[in-house]
């Protein structure tokens, strides 16, 4: 065969697919390797990839390393012949199918191609995805077969491509008619979870974050309703459009990082600027995009606080204090129960924070020696330490030294023998305050008429309150805590003794019933709401790299003397 005839064959297997020509057809035409090395040398063909050459009568096509990598899948096979559903054939997909659609701005690396059956390849710049793809899923563009825009998206979002580049593209496709957004968001809704927003998430919200990250917000759907409307014949109103960080800095007159500083709580802010910011968020009634902001920052900006498995007994004001710390900061709270000992509940602390579930653990029980690592900044965990695995108060929320105030209080008021009902001795607060009692009432030189050992219960206190000898000489009684000292009052009530004319009782705890009862009962407040405020505080400044606050309450009790205590026989 002359070389004139080899170019003839070589030209007529180019036509159809771009000027290009596999060394597998050019044998079924009798071309050996040693003639297509000759013309390579002769500069009539350009070798553009392993067994795949380009005449050079044909201008170099579009997309080059794509049809190359096309080709070689199936290499003995005219393009013509091919179809996405024969063995080998492979359709371009993924970023690969970006570039051929024109969307993303820059070129595929690597080539990405969908094969229907399990294959490999020894080309490292040729990525092989596996799939069965529909025909509706399948397009041409320029002889190439290309998975649609739509489906593009999909695999995209299946392999957890970039939040950025992804809305890039989406915006791209949406602006230039490429796909529906409407026709879209079905099909995404299940990869919600996984770019960190709720499960419960829509797949068109999906997309609008997924642009909003990119900085190509979509344009705002017409006619979708904000809320359902009841009634026949009521009107669906569109959405009103939420209000953004620019919108809230031109409404006060500053610049848009200022309001970014002003949402991270920054304490170094002019009074006079965080107002006129304050008034502009309550104006528009702006809400930070939190979810948006997890995607950029690949942090889920929740803080999660562990309790033991949940019971009666939980402490309210304390997770009141840590989660109004931790919203002002950016943060939203989740309360968790993990039941099993240290070791069970740390792993599930590690899973948590693993996962990016959350940013930060504020435990209040303990977690084994996972707390002791936060000192390299490993974790981001800090265990308040005040609860063992039952919740039952020990650290600084167990301190029984109020009780000696209480007796000096009411020492200052005339009384000389008192009774304490105690708590359960299981407590470590209970022994306290009833071994602070006992040491106190003999170093101030006062009477003790004698511990009765209780539960925690009001029927305890009533039943302490009924069987005392009227000539036992009591005049007050120290209760372990608000609900002995409701019993105590009860029992005195139904006795026929008055308070406090009579007989005074302090409680513990500043339970809120304290204030409504008749008389208002004595107690003994513990600022819970700091404890937890400043433990948040602590676990935030490790978040920021910062070093820790103060982190003690040096005023967490004081006494709260009301009607149920007063001077001896008033």
């Amino acid at each position: 065969m002359s070389q004139a005839d080899v170019l003839r064959a070589l030209d007529a297997r180019a036509a159809g697919q771009w000027g290009l020509v596999t060394t597998a057809q050019a044998k079924l035409d009798g071309v050996q390797g040693v003639q297509l090395l000759r013309l390579e040398r002769s500069g009539a063909l350009e070798s553009v990839g392993h067994g795949v050459y380009r005449l050079a009568a044909f201008p170099p096509p579009d997309h080059l390393r794509i049809k190359v990598a096309w080709l070689r899948l199936d290499p003995g096979t005219p393009a013509r012949d091919r179809c996405t559903g024969g063995p080998g054939s492979g359709v371009v997909s993924h970023t690969s199918a970006c570039a051929v659609h024109g969307l993303g701005g820059r070129p595929a690396d690597p080539v990405e191609l969908t094969v229907s059956s399990r294959r490999t390849t020894r080309d490292e710049a040729v990525v092989l995805h596996r799939a069965a793809l529909d025909a509706r899923d399948v397009t041409v563009v320029d002889g190439l077969p290309v998975t649609t825009v739509p489906r593009t998206i999909v695999d995209l979002l299946e392999d957890r491509a970039d939040a950025a580049r992804t809305g890039t593209l989406v915006a791209e496709a949406a602006a230039r008619g490429l796909v529906r957004v409407d026709d879209l968001a079905p099909r995404v809704a299940a990869f919600a979870g996984a770019y960190g927003l709720p499960a419960e998430a829509s797949g068109a919200e999906l997309l609008e974050f997924l642009c909003e990250q990119a900085g190509r917000p979509l344009p705002a759907r017409k006619g979708r309703p904000a809320a359902k409307a009841s009634g026949p014949g009521a009107a669906s109103t569109p959405e009103r459009k939420r209000p953004t960080i620019w919108e809230v800095a031109e409404r006060a007159g500053v610049s848009h990082q200022t309001v970014s500083r002003f949402l991270k709580n920054d304490s170094g802010m002019k009074p006079a600027t965080r107002a006129r910011i304050e008034r502009a968020v309550r104006e528009l009634d702006y809400r930070p995009n939190l979810m948006a902001r997890s995607m950029r920052t690949q942090k889920s900006h929740r803080i999660t606080i562990v309790l033991p498995e949940l019971s009666g007994f939980v402490p309210i004001p304390l997770l009141r204090g840590a989660s109004a710390a931790a919203h002002e900061a950016g943060y939203m709270t989740d309360v968790v129960g993990l039941g099993g000992g240290e070791s069970r509940r740390a792993r599930s602390v590690l899973s948590l924070l693993e996962a990016r579930q959350a940013d930060g653990v504020l435990s209040l029980v303990p977690l084994g020696g996972l707390a002791d690592r936060q000192g390299a900044g490993q974790w981001p965990v800090v265990v308040l330490g005040e609860y063992d695995d039952n919740l039952q108060s020990r650290g600084r929320l167990a301190d029984g030294r109020p009780a000696e105030e209480i007796l000096r209080h009411l020492a200052d008021q005339g009384h000389r023998r008192f009774l304490h009902v105690a708590g359960s001795q299981d407590w470590a607060s209970a022994r306290n305050r009833r071994a602070v009692y006992v040491e106190a009432v003999e170093r101030l030189g006062l009477e003790s008429y004698g511990v009765v050992d209780g539960d925690w219960s009001v029927r305890s206190g009533y039943e302490a309150a009924r069987d005392l000898p009227a000539d036992s000489g009591v005049t007050a009684v120290l209760a372990a805590n608000d609900y002995v000292a409701l019993g105590v009052l009860r029992g005195f009530q139904d006795r026929g003794v008055r308070v406090p004319e009579e007989m005074s009782v302090f409680g513990w705890d500043d339970e809120e019933f304290t204030r409504y009862f008749s008389p208002s009962i004595s107690t003994v407040h513990i600022d819970k709401e700091q404890v937890g405020r400043r433990s948040m505080l602590s676990l935030l400044a490790l978040l920021r790299g910062e070093s820790e606050p103060e982190a003690e309450v040096t005023d967490l009790f004081h006494l709260v003397p009301r009607g149920s205590s007063g001077p001896v026989g008033r």
